[in-house]
C-alpha cells in the first residue's frame, strides 16, 4: 500500500470545480387539445463534444482531422503556416485534441522519430517515478532527503529538506541555472556539487529553481527502489506508455539526469502531457495515481509573471501552471524546458501542444526565445481550438 499521504494545509487542496446545468422549461399553450407550443433546443456552442473515456496510451496515436476535433481549420493553419518564422530555431510543433493527433509539423531536418532533448521537461518525468516510487510504498514525499542519501557532505542544516521540497523547488539550497548548471555539470560530483551549497532559507518558504535539487530526486528513487532509476521507469511508466525511441544519460554516479537531458520524440512527449492530462491513466490502466497527478499539477508555489512565458504561473511537483495558460483566462498546465521545449496541456480543452526547438547556443536568449514559442507559436494553437461543448 502507498505510504503517500494526501496533505491537508495551506499549502495544498483539491477543489473540483462544480459545472452549470441547465433546466428547459417547457410551456404548453392553455387550449383545450392545443399543441405544446414548439421549443427550440438550446444553442450548442461550436466545438467537440466532451473528450471520451481515456486514450490508450501505449499504442500509436489515432489521428484526425482538425476540424472534427474542434478546431478553426483557417486558424489552425495559420498558426502552424507562421511557426518557423515566429521562432526561427523551431523542430517540431504537434497537436493533440482529445486524444487524437490532429496536426504535426517538423523542421530543421528534424522528423517524428526524432528524439529531441527536451532539456527541463524532464522534471516532470522525474516527479512521475517519485509519484510511482511513493504508490509502491518505497518512499514519501513528506520523507526527509537524508533518509535516502548517504553522502559525506550531508550536514545538520540538511535535516529538514523534505523530498517534498525538493519536489516543489523549496529545498532552500541556493542555486542559480546561470552560474552552477555548468560547473555542476563537469564536477564528477552531482550529489556532493549540490549538497556543498549554501541553505540559505528554510525548506518549503522560498522557491529557488534548482536542476541539482531535481537530479537528487532521481538518486532518492534509485536509492528507494534498490534499484537503477531507468530500468524502474522502463518497467513502470515507459513500457505502459509505448515509449521506446528515447535517451536519458546518466551522469557520473551512474544516475540518470534528474533535471536535464531526456531525449522524446515529440509523439512521446504528447504521451507524457496526455498521462496527466488523464490523471495518470491509459486506457483501462492507471498508471500513476489521481491523486498524485493533482498534486504535481497543482499550485503549491505562486509565483505570478515569469518571463512573458507563463502570465500567472505557479508550480507545483516538478511542473509549471498557469490561471492565463490557454485563450481567455483558460488554466494551463506545462512542462517547460530551457529555450522553448514546451509539452502544454490545457484541460479545459483537452488540448496538448508539444514545441521543440534547437536551444544549444541560446544562452542569455533563452527567455526570449521561451517566450517566442510561448506568445507566437503555442498560444495561437490554443486560440484556434474552440471551446469544449457541455
Amino acid at each position: 500500500m502507498s505510504r503517500y499521504r494526501r496533505r491537508r494545509g495551506p499549502c495544498l487542496s483539491w477543489r473540483p470545480v462544480a459545472g452549470v446545468v441547465g433546466v428547459v422549461g417547457v410551456a404548453l399553450s392553455a387550449g383545450c387539445g392545443a399543441a405544446a407550443a414548439p421549443v427550440a433546443p438550446p444553442e450548442r456552442p461550436a466545438g467537440p463534444d466532451p473528450v471520451p473515456p481515456p486514450v490508450d496510451l501505449s499504442v500509436a496515436w489515432a489521428t484526425s482531422e482538425p476540424a472534427t476535433q474542434g478546431f478553426d481549420p483557417l486558424l489552425l493553419d495559420a498558426a502552424f503556416a507562421g511557426a518557423d518564422e515566429a521562432a526561427p530555431n523551431l523542430r517540431a510543433l504537434l497537436v493533440v485534441r482529445n486524444g487524437r493527433l490532429v496536426r504535426e509539423e517538423y523542421f530543421g531536418g528534424m522528423h517524428r522519430d526524432s528524439a529531441f532533448d527536451m532539456r527541463s521537461v524532464t522534471k516532470t518525468v522525474t516527479a512521475l517515478l517519485v509519484g510511482l516510487a511513493s504508490e509502491r510504498g518505497s518512499l514519501d514525499p513528506e520523507d526527509r532527503m537524508t533518509e535516502w542519501l548517504q553522502h559525506p557532505s550531508l550536514r545538520a542544516e540538511h535535516d529538514a529538506i523534505r523530498v517534498r521540497d525538493l519536489l516543489t523547488m523549496t529545498s532552500g539550497i541556493r542555486w542559480s541555472d546561470a552560474e552552477h548548471f555548468t560547473p555542476w555539470a563537469r564536477s564528477g560530483r552531482p550529489v556532493g556539487f549540490v549538497l556543498d551549497l549554501p541553505v540559505v532559507a528554510a525548506p518549503g518558504r522560498q522557491f529557488m529553481y534548482n536542476t541539482g535539487g531535481s537530479h537528487l530526486l532521481t538518486v532518492i528513487v534509485s536509492s528507494a527502489v534498490g534499484g537503477d532509476a531507468l530500468e524502474f521507469a522502463e518497467r513502470g511508466l515507459f513500457g505502459p506508455l509505448g515509449i521506446v525511441n528515447k535517451r536519458w544519460p546518466v551522469m557520473q554516479d551512474s544516475v540518470i539526469v534528474g533535471g536535464a537531458a531526456l531525449a522524446l520524440r515529440a509523439r512521446d512527449a504528447a504521451k507524457i502531457g496526455q498521462l496527466l492530462l488523464q490523471g495518470g491513466r491509459s486506457g483501462a490502466e492507471q498508471v500513476v495515481s489521481r491523486v498524485w497527478v493533482e498534486a504535481q499539477t497543482a499550485r503549491l508555489v505562486s509565483l505570478g509573471d515569469l518571463g512573458g512565458v507563463l502570465r500567472d504561473a505557479g508550480y507545483g511537483y516538478q511542473t509549471w501552471n498557469d490561471r492565463a495558460g490557454g485563450d481567455a483566462n483558460v488554466s494551463a498546465f506545462v512542462m517547460w524546458g530551457y529555450g522553448g521545449q514546451f509539452v502544454w496541456v490545457v484541460p479545459d480543452r483537452q488540448l496538448v501542444v508539444v514545441s521543440q526547438t534547437h536551444w544549444r547556443g541560446v544562452r542569455d536568449y533563452d527567455f526570449e526565445q521561451a517566450g517566442r514559442v510561448a506568445d507566437l507559436v503555442v498560444r495561437p494553437v490554443i486560440a484556434a481550438a474552440r471551446p469544449m461543448r457541455r
